[in-house]
C-alpha cells in the first residue's frame, strides 16, 4: 500500500536533486527507501540525504537540474512496508478506527483524529454520548494492537487527563 510522505519543494543544485517536505517524525525513516512515486511514475532513489525537515533526494531517472524543476510540488509516495518503525511508533492512520478502552473495560470510544502539538499527539475518540481527547503521554496505553483495532489505556491516568466534550 502506498503512503504520501512528502512533497518536492524544488530542485537542489545542477545535478537533478530534488528537495523534499517531509510529512513523517523524522525524514531520516526514508533514508532506507529505494522506490519513490511521484503521479503514476517511478523513480528510483541514487542517493539521499536528510537533515531535521527535509530529504534531498538524486533520483536515477532525473539527468539534470531541468527535469528536477519538473518534479516541483509533486507529491511523493512510499511502499507503506518499507518504512521501518521503532518499537512504541504508529502511523496516524493506522491509529485511526482503534476502539479505546481502559484497563478496567470501561469502552471510551473510536479513534476519530490525532491532532499533532509540540508536546504531544491528542487523540480524538467519538465516545457514545460526547467527543473525548486526551494527549497520548508516555504512561498512558497499556497495549496498542494496531492489527486487531484496540487501545488499551491506564483507568487512573486516563482519569486525569481526558477532556469530554459536550456540545
Amino acid at each position: 500500500m502506498k503512503m504520501e510522505v512528502g512533497k518536492v519543494l524544488k530542485a537542489q543544485g545542477i545535478k537533478g536533486e530534488v528537495k523534499i517536505s517531509c510529512l513523517l517524525d523524522s525524514p531520516t525513516l526514508l533514508k532506507k527507501i529505494k522506490t519513490m512515486y511521484l503521479g503514476v511514475a517511478t523513480y528510483n532513489v541514487e542517493k539521499m540525504r536528510c537533515d531535521d525537515k527535509f530529504c534531498y533526494v538524486l533520483f536515477k531517472e532525473v539527468a539534470d537540474r531541468n527535469q528536477a524543476e519538473l518534479l516541483r510540488n509533486k507529491s511523493v509516495f512510499v511502499n507503506k512496508e518499507d518504512i521501518v518503525l521503532d518499537e512504541g511508533r504508529y502511523f496516524i492512520e493506522d491509529l485511526v478506527g482503534c476502539n479505546v478502552v481502559l484497563d478496567d473495560g470501561t469502552q471510551i470510544g473510536k479513534v476519530e483524529d490525532v491532532l499533532q502539538y509540540g508536546a504531544a499527539d491528542v487523540i480524538v475518540c467519538q465516545g457514545e454520548k460526547c467527543e473525548i481527547s486526551f494527549p497520548f503521554l508516555e504512561d498512558l496505553p497499556v497495549s496498542i494492537d494496531v492489527a486487531k483495532g484496540e487501545i488499551v489505556l491506564l483507568a487512573k491516568r486516563f482519569a486525569e487527563v481526558a477532556v469530554y466534550n459536550e456540545d
